[in-house]
């Protein structure tokens, strides 16, 4: 079972408190460290646990709990000591409380009460934090509060808990496998369950690939086309290891993973963002380093294990503006396909090298037959270029009556701009579960001194409201609308619809330099 304890620093005013889940097989031991992370102090000095309430009665003769060996000499007459004594075995009732005391020169004392008794959650880290109330004090700091009480600034809730949880789970990484153990429906933490059937399944068929080693015979520009049955949309697959470096498959899903598979073979380099902008999943062997333990839970549940440099399945998902992450339980049932179905035509090409052709108008494709209902390989023609490439023109998102306001009141800019977004390399993950997101700079830069006119940061979500939105706010804070605007190919696809009713000439162009500087220098700025 969870614990939801609240914790609440005595004496501070107003109330200096964070409420934390924990499982209620926690030691104190391990509960000293919680509230050492959760209340940022540094584990400087002696510590205790005075039992003030438990099983619903009132404890009035002082049952001590603490480190009973040498690290604290001189404090080791507790009654209990906290590496033995659990926490379900002192909370019994919700009310229950235990005083914890830190420091007994300065005395910070801190009241733990079991607020309630939760059951575990799939996919959760425990401990976690949920709630955080204004900032803590300093370490060694009580003197500054003996005439005010301890009275500390209020803190920004969902940015503590970021970074408590984020200790915890550095601190307490061992309790995750041990949570796994205790789970009948283990998780991973992350999108999908690890336990998910086909989970076994994928670990299986990326054996079966990696035994097979079908870079030996492919390269990497030899795309086997997968149609999923479901979705009916190809899947471009690229078998990697040809090189001698990175061993495994790179699945690209529909056209938008088509073109950036194209891109990928057809341009000299890619820079990190580019390679954010796939949609993908991909399958590597790896090294056991570089596996998280959510990638070793995934193989230790599947009864796997393995030795040597480039024998750990390692399996990521790529989606446009979203930072790589597990897969999900679909991408788990379309990459088991997949793979299962690149081996098969694997197997074919080392009979028939001219089966899967280098990369060019076609390519072997696996689809299902429609009579007999089963897999067959069929010659697929690809897209040439110009037709990947080609955007169509969003449709209007904002208030015509706003724009008709816009054109009535405001004169012209006629300093030409530069205007675009792109991904920060700074992912956000607003809650702890959820995947984590890039958000998008906007800029407005005047070309005639590079000067920033607009910024704005976006969440990720619908790229085209976002984009006139942001469009609409470079023109309101102008208090202007600019006469031409440079922009590239896919911002163009989103605005033209305001630039044609607001009488804007757009040039489209492939670079906008004086943008590009001004970016850099501001996510520069970001990220120290």
């Amino acid at each position: 079972m969870i614990f939801q304890l609240k914790i609440t620093l005595k004496e501070s005013k107003p109330p200096i408190w964070r409420r934390i889940e924990v499982r209620d097989s926690m030691t104190f031991s391990d509960l000293h460290k919680v509230i050492q992370i959760a209340f940022e102090w540094w584990d400087y000095h002696l510590h205790g646990f005075e039992i003030r309430r438990s099983n619903s009665v009132v404890i009035n003769n002082g049952v001590h709990i603490g480190p009973m060996d040498d690290s604290q000499p001189g404090m080791s007459d507790y009654d209990f000591n906290e590496e033995d004594v659990e926490l379900n075995d002192i909370f019994k009732k919700e009310k229950d409380r235990v005083l914890y005391t830190y420091d007994y020169g300065d005395n910070w004392e801190h009241e733990i009460l079991l607020e309630k008794v939760l059951p575990e959650q799939e996919g959760t880290f425990y401990p976690r934090c949920t709630k955080a109330m204004r900032a803590t004090p300093e370490e060694d700091s009580r003197f500054e509060y003996l005439e005010t009480g301890i009275v500390t600034e209020e803190i920004d809730s969902k940015a503590e808990i970021a970074v408590i949880n984020q200790e915890f789970q550095k601190v307490f990484s061992h309790l995750a496998e041990v949570g796994l153990e205790n789970s009948e429906n283990d998780s991973v933490i992350g999108e999908g369950p690890t336990t998910h059937p086909d989970w076994d399944r994928l670990v299986e068929i990326a054996e079966e690939y990696k035994q097979l080693k079908p870079w030996q015979w492919l390269d990497d520009n030899q795309i086997i086309a997968v149609e999923d049955p479901v979705t009916k949309e190809y899947v471009y697959c690229s078998v990697m290891g040809g090189g001698g470096m990175e061993y495994g498959l790179a699945a690209y899903i529909g056209e938008r993973g088509l073109q950036f598979l194209n891109g990928l073979l057809m341009q000299s380099s890619f820079d990190e963002k580019d390679y954010l902008m796939q949609r993908s999943l991909l399958m590597s062997f790896s090294n056991r380093e570089e596996l998280s333990d959510e990638d070793y839970q995934i193989l230790k549940k599947a009864g796997r294990s393995y030795r040597g440099k480039n024998q750990w399945p390692l399996f990521r998902s790529y989606r446009p503006g979203y930072y790589p992450w597990v897969l999900d339980a679909e991408e788990v049932r379309l990459l088991s396909l997949v793979i299962e179905q690149v081996i098969e035509v694997s197997i074919a090409a080392k009979k028939d090298s001219k089966l899967i052709p280098a990369f060019t108008s076609h390519t072997a494709a696996r689809v299902i037959d429609e009579k007999s209902n089963k897999w067959k390989t069929v010659q697929l023609q690809l897209h040439d270029q110009e037709s990947l490439i080609k955007l169509e023109d969003s449709s209007l998102v904002i208030n015509e009556v706003e724009l008709q306001e816009l054109k009535k009141s405001l004169k012209f800019y006629n300093i030409p701009l530069e205007f675009d977004g792109d991904y920060i390399l700074a992912p956000i993950q607003e809650n702890r579960n959820e995947r984590p997101y890039l958000p998008t700079l906007v800029l407005g830069v005047e070309r005639k001194n590079g000067l920033i006119v607009y910024n704005e940061m976006l969440a990720n979500g619908d790229t085209a409201e976002a984009s006139q939105n942001a469009f609409i706010g470079l023109i309101k804070q102008l208090n202007r609308i600019p006469r031409e605007v440079w922009v590239k190919a896919e911002m163009a696809s989103y605005i033209k619809p305001i630039a044609k009713k607001l009488q804007i000439k757009l040039l489209v162009v492939e670079t906008l330099p004086l943008l590009e500087h001004a970016r850099k220098e501001m996510e520069m700025m970001m990220l120290r």
